[in-house]
């Protein structure tokens, strides 16, 4: 799919028909939009509305595909952010179609501000953080690397204080242990295997075994019991940095027969996955060097465009980005933003829709932000009212 909207402002969703063509002869008559069909970058023109019949005429100069009774809709973006959900009916003639309008909504809050075009030679994005690997893509194998590093830990761990312990990648899981560990990213501690309380916590950082795993404690016991588990920690190494949704990678596993595990060695454990974690991300991550185009700006976000084909595929996986803007005869200018929504270009290039993240540590970052950004502001002003005189 090539487009997405993520954490989008709620739509309000006109019900009476006289309203709907009200905002359309206001907002849409002879103007243009975009349809909201792959790939995403055809515009069409709303020539005429026709409210008794329940009609659009609309044209699409580059002709369009559609089985008669097909759901299509169109959007169109400026202050507000407004859709028309149609049903194709016939073509009208060349280039022309007939749509019957279904529903129309608009966006219950407006944008705050205006975003401002952005010349090339004014400023520009880049050094953007990235990932050599995208942690939770199925798709794609857990570099060797990462195997490397859990077998040096591993050994490391076995020559001190732990000489039974596993730490291994999440691979096939048969076990209902380890698949509860997996999806929860919880860690699994049962202290003493015979004590009917080891099977319980209130802990929610802690798997609660006779929730998650099995509720017949007795019978937990005893097959602990007949495994010669004594005491047992389940560990899981999860990938978070706030770009992506959690990932575990892997696990550390310690059974002990003969003694209990200490909540002190537990923590201890706890700690090297932590710092495991923690290596992974310092070698993953990387920042490029690639200069990319700012398409509009406001104080509130921006809209750029990424033309590197890998990196085209790899942003709209993640949750937020860091980039610096680098306005004319300034220093980098660091800042980070969620991806409200993205889509692809007609070469298949990302273009993103960030907004800002509120930090009040980097007063100093948005104060030059919003500096430059009323520069951009007035410049623009300058230029419309000397194109309208």
């Amino acid at each position: 799919m090539d487009l997405k909207e993520q954490n989008s402002r709620e739509i309000n969703w006109i019900a009476d028909p006289a309203q709907r063509f009200q905002l359309v002869k206001a907002y849409l008559l002879n103007h243009t939009v975009s349809i909201k069909k792959p790939p995403y970058f055809f515009e069409a023109i709303v020539v005429e509305s026709f409210e008794k019949e329940n009609l659009l005429l609309i044209h699409i100069p580059t002709g369009i595909k559609l089985v008669k009774g097909e759901s299509i809709s169109f959007f169109k973006t400026f202050a507000k952010y407004l859709q028309l959900d149609c049903v194709f009916e016939k073509e009208y003639e060349e280039y022309n179609y007939l749509f019957r309008l279904v529903n129309i909504g608009i966006t219950e809050t407006a944008r705050e501000e205006d975003r401002i075009p952005v010349p090339s030679e004014v400023a520009f994005a880049s050094n953007l953080v990235t990932y050599k690997f995208f942690p939770g893509d199925k798709k794609e194998k857990i570099p060797n690397i990462v195997t490397e590093l859990f077998s040096k830990y591993q050994e490391k761990l076995r020559e001190g204080n732990f000489p039974d312990l596993h730490i291994d990648k999440f691979g096939f899981v048969s076990n209902r242990k380890l698949e509860v560990v997996r999806k929860t990213q919880k860690i699994l501690y049962i202290r003493n295997s015979a004590d009917p309380e080891n099977f319980r916590s209130k802990d929610p950082s802690f798997v609660d075994f006779a929730k998650e795993i099995v509720s017949d404690i007795p019978l937990a016991i005893q097959t602990y019991k007949n495994e010669n588990i004594k005491s047992e920690v389940i560990i899981p190494i999860v990938y978070s940095d706030g770009h992506c949704e959690p990932f575990p990678l892997g696990v550390i596993s310690l059974h002990s027969s003969e003694k209990n595990i200490l909540e002190e060695e537990m923590r201890e454990l706890a700690s090297v996955a932590n710092e495991i974690t923690d290596v992974i991300k310092t070698w993953n991550t990387f920042r490029t060097t690639t200069s990319y185009k700012i398409l509009d700006i406001s104080k509130k976000g921006m809209c750029v465009r990424i033309q590197d084909k890998k990196l085209a595929d790899l942003l709209p996986k993640f949750k937020t980005i860091e980039l610096d803007i680098l306005f004319r005869k300034q220093r980098p200018l660091p800042i980070s933003g969620e991806i409200r929504w993205w889509k692809k270009d007609e070469k298949g290039a990302l273009i993103l829709g960030l907004e800002f993240h509120k930090n009040p540590e980097k007063a100093l970052e948005t104060k030059r932000l919003e500096k430059n950004t009323d520069i951009l502001t007035q410049q623009f002003k300058k230029i419309i009212s000397k194109r309208v005189s």
